[in-house]
């Protein structure tokens, strides 16, 4: 009988164990953060979840990676599937909020004040000031090609065009206001081609000179890595593209010591810093999560 007790006993403590167990991770409330799919989102996005993660108690914090353009991370935002998302003034200006990029909206602060105030009033997102940087688009050619066709300027491409090769990645191809057909009517260019690839694969293309020339990003590693020029938009046809953190305010309200928290990284990463950062992930090929971490550390802020 006191063996039979003595199971019942240890029996009913299992249970216990487990339900306890169960119930400590159910109260773990889970954020998430959303990016898309190249390194420069990807590197911020993991700052800010290891940020989190090592000053906050019962949160269970999931990157979701490789979202393929702004409009569906917008959509999983707007419907409460992704609390946090790094992106750019520019982007949510022209292809969210519709704008066009007129004279008046060339000025960084006026866009992102713009952003701002329209992302509160319409989706109760925080927008946060900039990271310190602005990674607008570009046409990046092979210091050869630029020095051969004397090349310095988008408008220098206009009496080459028609012999040129220029890549450029389909989520640019098909961006409004602010994307590949707008600019090749800005200009009045009229390309030999201009095959659509991923990012990855247009700057191998550019550097093993399988295309002239490539829609690039400013802050891309591989612009100082293969040695290429990026051309001056001359014709001022880009908005800014301030890198910048949104977050929902309902999360804000619910762990308000957010702010605090991701502070340290507002205002605090300039051009050459993620530059470097990035060509750490797309030249020397090490993890975003791990490009982070060593950035983290360096600063003192883990």
């Amino acid at each position: 009988m006191k063996d039979l007790f003595k199971w019942i006993s240890i029996c009913m403590l299992c249970v216990f164990l487990v339900v306890g167990a169960g119930c400590g991770k159910s109260d773990q409330e889970q954020l998430v953060i959303a990016s898309q799919n190249f390194a420069e989102p990807q590197i911020l996005s993991e700052m800010v979840k290891q940020l989190l993660e090592a000053n906050m108690d019962n949160i269970v914090i999931e990157h979701k990676r490789n979202f393929q353009g702004s409009s569906a991370v917008q959509q999983a935002f707007e419907t409460g599937d992704v609390h946090i998302y790094n992106s750019y003034t520019g982007t949510q200006f022209t292809g969210v909020l519709g704008m066009e990029v007129t004279e008046e909206w060339k000025d960084r602060e006026k866009v992102y004040q713009y952003v701002k105030d329209k992302y509160h009033e319409k989706y109760g997102i925080k927008v946060f000031e900039p990271y310190g940087f602005n990674d607008t688009y570009c046409i990046a050619v092979r210091r050869d090609t630029a020095e051969k066709l004397n090349l310095k300027k988008i408008s220098d491409l206009v009496p080459h065009a028609a012999e040129l090769q220029v890549a450029t990645d389909p989520t640019f191809k098909e961006r409004k206001g602010d994307g590949w057909n707008e600019l090749i009517e800005t200009y009045g260019l009229d390309f030999k081609e201009v095959p659509g690839m991923s990012y990855d694969l247009m700057y191998q293309a550019l550097k093993n000179k399988e295309v002239d020339a490539a829609a690039a990003y400013t802050t891309d590693g591989r612009i100082a890595a293969y040695d290429l020029v990026v051309l001056e938009d001359d014709k001022n046809f880009f908005p800014p593209y301030d890198g910048v953190l949104f977050i929902r305010e309902d999360t804000l309200e619910k762990y308000p010591e957010i702010e605090d928290i991701v502070s340290p990284l507002i205002g605090a990463i300039d051009e050459e810093t993620i530059c470097k950062l990035n060509a750490k992930v797309d030249v020397e090929k090490k993890e975003p999560a791990d490009v982070a971490n060593e950035y983290l550390k360096e600063q003192g802020l883990i």
